[in-house]
């Protein structure tokens, strides 16, 4: 009886350790995938691409616009932050299409895949 129940609870314990394997193996090819990836329809990366360049733009040239006017200038401060705000745009467009997200500063891709490649390793240890 004791050999029987010892028998049944490995095969629970094994059965556990297997379902916890593949749902560790799931989650992290769905991280994978959500870091690079892109909307699903063409027309929807249009519109996201389209959006963050001429939100860029038009906040660049309006914050110009606002500091020209408070300090009584030409328009200097407007085309300075016009280009600023085209760059602005041109750098969320970059992020959105190598799949940064909303990642902001530096990231130090040779990291990102050094802990993915050890975390990898662990679960491989572990099957």
């Amino acid at each position: 009886m004791v050999n029987e129940d010892r028998a049944v609870e490995q095969t629970r314990v094994a059965d556990l350790s297997k379902r916890i394997a593949e749902f560790e193996s799931r989650q992290q090819e769905e991280r994978r995938h959500r870091k690079t990836k892109l909307p699903t329809g063409g027309v929807a990366l249009a519109g996201r691409v389209t959006t963050e360049l001429v939100a860029g733009v038009v906040v660049g040239t309006f914050i110009g616009w606002a500091f020209d006017n408070w300090l009584g200038t030409t328009p200097t401060l407007m085309v300075v932050f016009f280009f600023l705000g085209s760059a602005a745009g041109m750098m969320n467009v970059w992020r959105a299409l190598t799949g940064r997200g909303m990642a902001a500063g530096f990231v130090n891709e040779k990291s990102l895949r050094a802990d993915e490649d050890k975390a990898d390793e662990q679960k491989i240890g572990r099957d």
